[in-house]
């Protein structure tokens, strides 16, 4: 098939990746040609990861690594979202849906990209203690992302470290306390369309103890009609030194939305239009969630020797949903929880890292129909009342789901000589999926899946340069079925899914870190391909009355894909950013209602993504900062276009691509922090996500127009 993205993308993108790929390639070829570095101020410090299970320098390791600074990169604003941290590490896609209830949209060299709601692909840990729930979920509207400090990016299959976790690792850590005393950091912004955040932070340390808390509370109109979202929460991370060699840390994180609109998607005409219209029938039903979790865990970490530490960590998670949505209304309530032991250490030159992980997961899911609102109340409620004005009706579900996992691991870096190093990996998952369906009156659809999934690793890392790296790897990864995609049959009966199968996934992939010697600099190079089989994808029953989503397998699909990154700091007061990341995703073997896919192209995953940023510090207390992101167009089905016997023409099945330009400035004094920006300066028309598969062609999820917003931080020291 003829791909359209050789069509579509702008000229002006076309010359921007011209550039990046020409200063890459200028700096590995300057770092080559360069003998050992002349001095040390020219050195960059070691960058030391833990998404590996363990310390290790990010240089040494065979893996494609992105680390995020959240204190540079998210200047001069606290971060309203995901996507403003991690625009700037490519191979990974964070959809904006302009939609609180529905959250951005994560996925990693395509995995990911089927997640309705939440994340898919992806093992998050929020220092040390896992986010993701046993089934392989993660709801990231919790995370307290002016509490964040650091990111560490694990980018391909790392199923051999972690388990169920196809597409890479998200490892989150709070930022660090004060240095002594007690020091706190309010934060207030305000923006377009009645946003509103406000937070404070308060961290300090004593002679045995550190810790850091914070609040916040998020609430906004929305770009978008019936988009109304309210949240609040609370994310506390305290250390406790027991002795010389133990340390307990205890983490809690607690998140509560009253209410959380749901505008949905919408079809072409309309979201070019009134792209800030929501359908009439969502309005009508109601759609909307209510949510509230606490997540927590104590770490008991100790240090038996020099270079050998155990970790053993217990964790929970309690969530209560509410969610209205076309013809149903679910109400679920999540427990779950597990404990983790680690150990790594060194024997002689060797490095292990082993240990073993359980995992738990029971949720209680109800469904009701929705006989929607009232008419006196469509389009008149913006808070927490819609929930007492729905409509329920009679019960359609009613089951519980059960998910158990265990999976010991073992990992090796075996030095061959001074410059290479290989690494090895291995894990064995087993998996129990089961839903008791208490519901019997329309027959027992109860039902089970067990399963075991062993999980290679095979790594190489080669030194030639002690500022040049390169590494190649082989693995394999899976990803199981979440219990809300097992429980929605596509044959509207509810009850356990026995079609749906995991999907299994085979990686390879070749790479390269580079640090300029004398111009500050530093990038990374990899390619990569993935062979998936069973892919997962999403898609909505036809029927106007419903917009539920249903998922099925695909035969057999081939990720295929280019990431380059550049740092730069040309001077003391310009910092450069670049991240570009070419794609091909296509299907080897898809049969729909009797039809071959086989070379089309998986829908929602652009062939063409690059993010630029330059900040300049033009006097000592201001800065300046614009950034450009550029997206070429993609296929919103699996026809990648109209199906056979379906109407509408095959634009109306393609995402136009854009590009959007922001800006910002601020000034710092006396601990104070005052800025100002402005968002999609070109008011670029455009949507920052879509709805793969929905039925009546409506995928498109409109984003923001010209954006304002302003605000103010205070981090200073009350008290030493």
């Amino acid at each position: 098939m003829d791909s359209i993205h050789r069509h579509i993308i702008p000229a002006q993108m076309r010359i921007i990746m011209l550039n990046l790929y020409l200063v890459a390639v200028a700096s590995l070829w300057a770092i080559s040609a360069t003998a050992q570095p002349d001095s040390i101020r020219y050195a960059f410090p070691t960058t030391v990861v833990s998404a590996t299970r363990s310390a290790q320098p990010a240089a040494e390791l065979p893996y494609a690594l992105s680390v995020v600074d959240a204190d540079t990169l998210g200047a001069p604003r606290p971060a309203v979202s995901l996507e403003e941290m991690l625009r700037v590490v490519p191979g990974i896609s964070v959809d904006n849906r302009h939609n609180l209830s529905q959250g951005d949209r994560l996925s990693v060299r395509g995995l990911g990209v089927r997640s309705a709601f939440g994340v898919r692909g992806l093992k998050v840990v929020l220092d040390g203690i896992p986010l993701t729930t046993a089934d392989g979920q993660t709801q990231l509207n919790n995370l307290d992302l002016g509490s964040v400090g650091r990111i560490e990016i694990l980018r391909g299959p790392s199923s051999a470290l972690y388990g169920n976790a196809g597409g890479g690792v998200l490892s989150i850590r709070t930022r660090q306390p004060a240095d002594a005393g007690l020091r706190l950091a309010p934060r207030l912004l305000v923006g377009s369309d009645g946003f509103r955040r406000v937070q404070l932070q308060a961290s300090g340390r004593g002679a045995a103890h550190r810790y850091a808390v914070g609040v916040h509370q998020v609430q906004s109109d929305g770009y978008r009609d019936h988009a109304y979202a309210k949240m609040r929460g609370l994310n506390a991370l305290i250390h406790r030194r027991i002795g010389e060699k133990a340390e307990l840390s205890f983490l809690l994180n607690a998140h509560d939305a009253p209410y959380l609109f749901n505008p949905s998607s919408l079809d072409r005409a309309t979201a070019e239009a009134a792209p800030r219209s929501a359908r009439s029938f969502i309005v009508r039903q109601g759609a909307s969630k209510k949510v509230s979790q606490t997540q927590g865990g104590l770490s008991l970490r100790y240090q038996h020797g020099a270079q050998d530490v155990s970790q053993l960590v217990l964790y929970g998670i309690r969530r209560s949903l509410q969610n209205p949505i076309p013809g149903r209304i679910v109400e679920l309530d999540r427990s779950g929880g597990g404990v983790r032991y680690v150990r790594s250490g060194r024997w002689r030159t060797l490095r292990y890292t082993g240990g073993i992980d359980a995992d738990w997961q029971r949720d209680q899911r109800e469904e009701f129909g929705n006989g929607g609102l009232a008419q006196d109340d469509v389009g008149q409620l913006d808070d927490a009342r819609i929930f007492d004005r729905v409509q329920y009706g009679e019960r359609r579900l009613d089951q519980r789901e059960t998910v158990r996992s265990t999976g010991p691991f073992l990992s090796l870096d075996v030095p061959l000589s001074r410059r290479w190093t290989l690494s090895l990996s291995g894990r064995y998952d087993r998996y129990r999926l089961a839903a008791d369906d208490r519901h019997i009156q329309d027959g027992d659809d109860s039902g089970a899946r067990s399963l075991g999934e062993f999980s290679p690793f095979f790594g190489m890392n080669f030194r030639p340069h002690p500022l040049l790296a390169l590494y190649a790897n082989w693995a394999t990864a899976f990803q199981t079925p979440t219990t809300n995609e097992l429980s929605n049959r596509a044959d509207g009966l509810g009850g356990f899914n026995p079609a749906l199968d995991p999907e299994r996934i085979r990686s390879v992939e070749g790479g390269l870190r580079a640090r300029h010697p004398r111009w500050p600099a530093e990038g990374e190079i990899s390619i990569y391909q993935l062979e998936i089989r069973d892919m997962l994808l999403p898609f909505q029953s036809e029927s106007s009355a419903s917009e539920e989503t249903y998922y099925r397998n695909a035969g057999r699909a081939r990720n295929r894909g280019l990431e380059l990154a550049l740092s730069a700091y040309p001077s003391a007061r310009i910092d450069v950013q670049l991240a570009y990341t070419y794609s091909q995703f296509t299907f080897v073997d898809y049969v729909v209602d009797a039809v071959q896919l086989a070379d089309n192209e998986v829908p929602g995953l652009p062939a063409h993504r690059m993010f630029a940023s330059v900040r300049t510090y033009p006097f000592r207390s201001a800065f300046v900062g614009i950034d450009v992101e550029a997206v070429s167009d993609y296929f919103a089905n699996d026809y990648n276009g109209p199906p056979p016997g379906g109407d509408g023409a095959r634009a109306d099945f393609i995402n136009g691509g854009y590009m959007r330009v922001d800006g910002r400035l601020g000034w710092k004094r006396s601990g104070w922090t005052v800025f100002a920006g402005l968002d999609n300066i070109l008011n670029q028309r455009y949507s920052g996500s879509i709805v793969p598969n929905a039925f009546g062609n409506r995928f498109f999820e409109p984003a923001s127009g010209r954006t304002l917003y302003a605000g103010c931080t205070w981090d200073g020291i009350m008290r030493e």
